[in-house]
């Protein structure tokens, strides 16, 4: 076995990584798996074939350079990301020499996230108004959206919260899963639910389908998917004439980070709001502070 293990190919080392790779802070082992294979599967034409052993940084360059042609950076960097993570648990188990990935220039990171529109926002919401008096499924979109563009909350987030975390009469709002696990960072967070969201809610909550979770927004799973769909969340974006972007909760989170900023918000504060484990996260939303360094090169006297 030891032999063989020396000749594994790069698709069969994948093959065992996705099989057998595990470690504690991930929390939905199924659903970490299917993405990394997703990732995986980027680079396999490219290097699927090759020894694993015999892996050098120029492969993984010619790789990356030839992903790049037809797929996004970020799409670059999660398959680079989790072929790291491969090739460090092989070197673990000295199924392979060394890591070919460490030190392999990746693409950069975006320097702004993609946010609505001020504009963009109240025809969203106005157009979520019009839908909370139509059928449940088109009530629970509305109040989703509402509560998303409001607090900033992850889509797990949003679909693990249950009635027992929210008090409508003193506003609490507490984040204590994402989907049926923890959140993304691995702890609750506790922050006041905005008055705006108070009569959506209570309004939502007598159509609100019973679950044994208590759901505030329960959803069916989509078809051979780990995670549900995205409610309509598109069809409303096309109805109140916005345009969708390729990950529309998340647009709605940086929407609410965005705007926050924009109006005074403070940047630790929503460090706290939003759940970063990292200041550097949060700075994304830096630039857009109106006194953001404003008065910083003003300081200096002779």
């Amino acid at each position: 076995p030891e032999r063989r293990a020396a000749w594994l190919t790069v698709a069969e080392l994948a093959e065992r990584f996705l099989r057998e790779y595990s470690r504690p802070r991930i929390k939905d082992l199924t659903a970490y798996r299917a993405h990394a294979g997703k990732c995986l599967r980027r680079v396999l034409p490219t290097l699927g074939c090759q020894r694993a052993d015999a892996l050098q940084p120029a492969d993984i360059q010619r790789a990356r350079d030839e992903l790049g042609r037809s797929r996004s950076p970020a799409s670059v960097r999660s398959a680079l990301a989790y072929l790291s993570t491969m090739f460090s648990w092989a070197q673990r188990l000295q199924l392979v020499p060394h890591n070919p990935v460490r030190g392999v220039e990746r693409p950069p990171a975006p320097a702004s996230a993609d946010f609505f529109s001020q504009e963009e926002a109240a025809r969203i919401l106005r157009c979520a108004a019009e839908l909370s008096t139509g059928t449940r499924r088109d009530r629970l979109l509305a109040a989703c959206v509402h509560l998303a563009l409001h607090t900033g909350l992850r889509k797990g987030e949003l679909l693990g919260l249950r009635w027992q975390d929210l008090d409508l009469a003193s506003q609490r709002l507490t984040i204590a899963r994402s989907y049926k696990t923890a959140p993304k960072s691995g702890r609750s967070r506790h922050l006041r639910l905005p008055a705006a969201c108070v009569p959506v809610l209570q309004d939502w909550r007598p159509h609100c389908p019973l679950t044994p979770d208590g759901l505030v927004f329960p959803v069916e799973r989509g078809r051979g998917r780990s995670t549900p769909a995205l409610l309509g969340l598109p069809r409303l974006l096309r109805a109140a004439g916005v345009r969708v972007p390729a990950h529309p909760f998340h647009t709605c989170r940086h929407s609410f980070a965005s705007h926050y900023v924009m109006q005074g918000g403070n940047l630790v504060a929503l460090q706290k709001i939003l759940g970063h484990s990292d200041i550097k996260l949060t700075m994304i939303y830096a630039h857009l502070a109106p006194d953001f360094l404003g008065s910083e090169m003003d300081r200096l006297k002779f």
